[in-house]
């Protein structure tokens, strides 16, 4: 399996809205050892062990928009099945702190997801939802992704990323139906 964390590269975009898939990536690597890693021209990838479990975590080397390059990179360089592609995402749909697990499913109007389905020609990938938070009517949905957590908001988004990595273990332990079980009730 590899987990696939969505975002946009460059320090500009580390701490914005859309990076939290990112981060939740950063987040398995800082709990565990690391075993090997790739740099290609559309990810950059780690090997490292989860639970007793070697894994592939990676984070795209493309902009959000061109997610699927790096989806189908990696497909085409692990030969990978699409539903062995953990994606894990914002979403504006889900409150902040929120994490919604679904088995496969549309991209629901995320540019990010659109791509990746389009490339590897499917939406029957596993993904991990993350939520952002809902944007105010007159705000721009590009400026708001774009946007970091205000300080109110920087634990609860903490605290999801967290909860996000908690959920993989629990997905490569115990399977999506458990971690769905768990998760998708939660707050």
């Amino acid at each position: 399996m590899v987990i696939l964390g969505l975002g946009n590269p460059g320090k500009s975009y580390l701490n914005n809205r859309h990076n939290v898939g990112v981060k939740v990536i950063s987040e398995l690597i800082s709990r565990s050892r690391l075993i090997k890693s790739w740099k290609r021209k559309y990810f950059r990838a780690c090997e490292i062990e989860i639970c007793g479990r070697n894994v592939i975590v990676a984070k795209p080397s493309t902009f959000m928009n061109e997610s699927g390059k790096a989806a189908l990179a990696l497909c085409t360089g692990f030969g990978l099945k699409p539903d062995e592609i953990l994606l894990v995402y914002d979403d504006i749909n889900l409150a902040l702190g929120k994490i919604r697990i679904r088995k496969k499913g549309s991209s629901g109007g995320h540019k990010g997801v659109q791509s990746v389905i389009e490339a590897i020609g499917t939406e029957k990938f596993p993904r991990i939802k993350l939520g952002i938070g809902i944007p105010s009517e007159n705000m721009d949905l590009v400026d708001y992704v774009l946007s970091d957590f205000h300080e109110d908001e920087k634990p609860i988004a903490q605290q999801m990323i967290k909860d996000a990595a908690e959920a993989i273990e629990l997905v490569l332990n115990e399977g999506i139906e458990k971690a769905m079980a768990v998760f998708n009730g939660k707050g």
